[in-house]
């Protein structure tokens, strides 16, 4: 497991990047530009969040740090690691479009405010800048890659049959090496039983696709986009959470068990969930 952070690393900075590269520089500008669906997903994602802020604050009385942090668990969704191999097999490499859009929505706006509202509770010995955090995050190739392949897509510039194939060798590793380094990450946390780390569990894993299943309807989303936005929620607490609680040293445990006992929860929920919807029948 001492290697888990150097796989990461591949999959966060090269093979994820290429796959997301090439699939929205090779798709119909159309498909990617889904104003509905991008709406509606963003709305899922980031009212989750907000409401786990609320509750936290008024309900349980704890600190905007620690609140933040519950939100921050409680509204992201692993779809880098358990994403990508799943929605290979459910759907197809079309489905990555939809990953594409949740990263976009998580970096650029969740991320920034999780960092902001967590470095607010640094000392001021340890804070950093914001707007170098939040340009950190932008330069990112996770971001990037995507950003280059729609405007690939939108001006209609024809890449290179070798290029697309040497891209589409790197990216077509990155299902196996995400659960492998999904596991080796896991097999180090520790895991403590209390009601925030089950309601943790019940909010990410359960209340969060049940809400983007409300607010698909609302929407008007159909078809595999409405199925992949609700699996997607569907999904347990993204590895990233564990990595932020340990890096401002904010609800560690709790997020580490979280994160532990939901993936290994999902595989039940994310069952009903499929089943419910008639995934994979």
């Amino acid at each position: 497991n001492k290697h888990s952070q150097h796989f990461a690393t591949y999959v966060m900075s090269f093979s994820f990047p290429c796959t997301l590269f090439v699939k929205t520089a090779t798709s119909n500008i159309e498909d990617i530009i889904n104003v509905r669906f991008i709406g509606g997903f963003a709305a899922g994602l980031m009212g989750m969040y907000i409401l786990v802020l609320i509750i936290n604050l008024y309900v349980y009385r704890r600190s905007l740090a620690e609140s933040c942090q519950s939100s921050f668990v409680s509204s992201f969704p692993d779809m880098a690691f358990m994403g990508i191999p799943i929605f290979m097999v459910l759907f197809g490499e079309h489905a990555l479009i939809s990953i594409v859009v949740g990263n976009i929505i998580t970096s650029l706006i969740m991320i920034p405010l999780t960092v902001l509202v967590l470095e607010m509770g640094q000392n001021s010995e340890s804070r950093t800048s914001i707007t170098l955090l939040i340009l950190k995050v932008f330069k990112k190739p996770l971001i990037l890659a995507p950003v280059f392949g729609t405007l690939v897509a939108a001006f209609n510039v024809q890449i290179p049959a070798i290029a697309v194939e040497s891209l589409k060798l790197f990216g077509s590793t990155t299902s196996g090496v995400s659960l492998f380094t999904l596991g080796l990450i896991m097999s180090t946390d520790r895991i403590r039983f209390n009601r925030f780390v089950l309601l943790d569990i019940f909010r990410k894993n359960i209340l969060h696709p049940l809400l983007m299943w409300g607010i698909v309807i609302a929407f008007g989303i159909s078809g595999e986009w409405a199925k992949e936005a609700i699996l997607l929620c569907a999904m347990p607490p993204a590895i990233m959470t564990t990595m932020f609680a340990a890096r401002y040293d904010v609800l560690r445990l709790e997020s580490s068990s979280s994160t532990v006992l939901g993936t290994v929860l999902s595989l039940f929920t994310m069952g009903i969930i499929m089943y419910l919807m008639g995934i994979g029948q």
